[in-house]
């Protein structure tokens, strides 16, 4: 049955339908000039399973000179080698060429593709990390390359929720002698995982996270890693180093919480330390989905009040 209405115009639906497609464009369009783009998009934590208590596994060999101390198991396989003593704190073992090193190396594998497929990532534009802040997300080198910390500076990384940095196939990251990897504001060594396409050289007096290199990791003399350093199919070299991935090991033992907690929103990506300058593309996804929600609002604002109170 037809229902006519009073002589008043009243909008046509097709035309409100385009106005608030138009009006919600022109919001967002505005709010990425304006803010930059979008930051980095929340990551998912990389499940290591049966390497999560390993502090250093290899693939060939793992070569140790002078006092080091590995806080979490220790493994190698397909290999059997580990040489110079380094000393596996209890309740910590040593597994070399066994069942349980080559699980540990399955899951490994597992879990460097899970890292690499991470995003969509947030796009360095620098290969260098130094005097950088960065909250939690997803992060790639710029032209899919390597990465690098050279300090003095640190790379801080701030918030609670999971950093994922990505290189390309066949690239490195390479810290120096006066890199630090600092962590603010609720941020973990637990949360921060590395997928290098090739081999790791870490220098610098301290590194955070879980390595995972598709080759080999080389530390430098005295470095402080809170974190692991899972090699594939290469080598583990230490000097005299902490290796300590307890607190890690520890919390990923922990019972699962039954609630299913509501995943962390990314923060808007600080600029560098170095003329204020983002150095990333995209800032402000909290900015844009705000602005995006407000523009919505509106316009359901608008749609309610001619459905309410038509023209007659």
């Amino acid at each position: 049955m037809a229902v006519s209405h009073g002589s008043g115009s009243r909008s046509h639906p097709g035309r409100l339908g385009r106005w608030v497609g138009a009006a919600l464009g022109v919001g967002a369009a505005a709010i990425l000039m304006t803010f930059g783009g979008l930051a980095a998009l929340a990551a998912t934590t990389v499940n290591l399973s049966t390497a999560t208590s390993f502090a250093v596994l290899a693939g060939t060999t793992v070569t140790n000179t002078g006092s080091s101390t590995i806080s979490g198991d220790l493994g190698v396989d397909p290999g059997s080698a580990v040489t110079g003593a380094p000393l596996v704190e209890p309740p910590y073992s040593t597994f070399a060429a066994d069942s349980v090193a080559l699980q540990a190396q399955t899951h490994l594998t597992t879990a460097y593709n899970q890292a690499a497929g991470e995003g969509p990532a947030t796009i360095l534009t620098s290969v260098d990390l130094t005097n950088l802040t960065l909250t939690p997300g997803v992060y790639q080198s710029p032209s899919d390359g390597g990465l690098t910390i050279n300090g003095p500076q640190n790379l801080t990384l701030s918030g609670a929720g999971v950093f994922i940095f990505q290189t390309g196939a066949s690239q490195s990251l390479v810290t120096s002698t006066t890199s630090n990897v600092a962590y603010i504001d609720g941020a973990s060594p637990c949360d921060v995982f590395w997928q290098v396409g090739s081999s790791a050289t870490l220098d610098g007096p301290q590194f955070i996270g879980t390595v995972m290199a598709s080759t080999s990791i080389t530390v430098g003399s005295g470095v402080t890693v809170i974190g692991r350093l899972l090699a594939g199919t290469g080598d583990v070299t230490l000097i005299s180093d902490t290796i300590n991935a307890s607190s890690c090991i520890a919390a990923a033992s922990l019972p699962t919480p039954t609630a299913t907690a509501t995943p962390a929103a990314a923060a808007t990506v600080p600029s560098s330390g170095a003329g204020g300058t983002s150095p990333f593309i995209g800032a402000g996804v909290l900015v844009t989905l705000g602005g995006l929600a407000l523009l919505g609002a509106g316009a359901a604002t608008g749609i309610i009040r001619r459905r309410r109170f038509p023209s007659v």
